[in-house]
């Protein structure tokens, strides 16, 4: 039994600001590429690891053309929910996307936590199972990442979270493998989210795989030395895992601007702080939040483009809570 596993798409229409190349065509040779794959090594089940889209509304010309090479893959396409394929981080909106939309039609098939049976030539069962992406899957409890229940001979488990081998930085939530590997069942653990990726680790005969994204969209400077890749995984009577890059994908040199990446880079790592600032701060529950975000940026020196990109994210979020009510009534 033979499974492609890639990651992290982010179809979208325009050009991310730091690519200096056409992304949207890129990505459909990256994808053209991957099918190809896909058939050469007689791939039986294609695994995503979540965030297709870019945005749960992407336009649907878009869509279209990539559709039309999606649907080469052995379908349906095994897949999670990443935070970029929803509204508001929620899986439970994926019925108003364009995700949802390719579930509907058999495109892709949503992991649960109710096993996937398949069956290798020598008669060995595989069960596969997945964790969407939500909100606080990196918060306290872990359960996401665990597999609990085993009844088969090999276990794979799929997830879009901030899967890492080791510590990050204080601003943003993430999971180590070393807090999970000892209470997962799973033989094989699946993941995407961290663009980076971490390659394969191994741990006491389990693997954790995240060949990072298959887009390099990331605001980090660090993207110009990777090279988009993908997971090839064999289980027989035992497992084998290869990570190879794609051929397609050009030096980051030549398809990234540098300067820009900087910006961005600098700017994300602001916002991360002002959003730390803000948890770090008393009981807001009578005061207007536009407020404090004015009041925090001017104590903290904070430009007013962080500002801004602070009170448009807080915007969105109350549309979508508003939307939610008025569906509720």
């Amino acid at each position: 039994m033979k499974f492609l596993f890639f990651t992290d798409a982010h179809i979208r229409g325009s050009n991310p600001r730091s690519r200096k190349d056409n992304f949207f065509e890129t990505l459909k040779e990256k994808l053209n590429e991957l099918v190809d794959v896909a058939k050469e090594n007689k791939v039986d089940h294609v695994i995503f690891g979540g965030d297709l889209f870019d945005r749960p509304d992407i336009s649907l010309a878009v869509v279209k053309d990539f559709i039309k090479i999606i649907k080469k893959f052995p379908l349906p396409i095994l897949c999670v929910i990443g935070n970029h394929d929803v509204y508001g981080q929620n899986p439970s909106t994926v019925n108003r996307t364009i995700l949802g939309l390719l579930e509907e039609l058999g495109i892709v098939e949503f992991l649960s936590n109710s096993p996937k049976i398949v069956m290798t030539e020598s008669k060995k069962t595989i069960q596969i199972t997945g964790s969407h992406y939500y909100y606080d899957i990196d918060g306290a409890e872990k359960d996401s990442y665990i597999v609990k229940e085993k009844n088969c001979d090999f276990s794979i488990h799929v997830t879009h979270g901030f899967l890492l081998e080791k510590p990050f930085n204080d601003e943003v939530r993430y999971t180590l493998i070393d807090d999970i590997a000892s209470l997962t069942l799973a033989d094989i653990t699946l993941v995407g989210h961290y663009h980076s990726g971490f390659g394969i680790k191994k741990y006491n005969d389990k693997y954790f795989v995240n060949p990072g994204a298959i887009s390099r969209i990331s605001s980090t400077v660090s993207e110009i030395y990777r090279i988009p890749s993908y997971a090839i995984i064999d289980i027989d009577n035992n497992i084998n895992i290869s990570i190879l890059k794609l051929q397609c994908a050009k030096n980051g040199e030549d398809v990234l601007d540098r300067e820009k990446l900087l910006i961005e880079q600098n700017k994300t790592i602001l916002f991360n702080q002002f959003v730390h600032q803000i948890t770090s701060y008393g009981n807001f529950e009578l005061l207007k939040l536009e407020n404090i975000i004015s009041e925090i940026a001017e104590h903290e020196k904070l430009g007013n483009e962080i500002k801004k990109e602070a009170l448009e994210k807080i915007a969105l979020a109350q549309d979508l809570i508003t939307k939610e009510e008025v569906n509720l009534e």
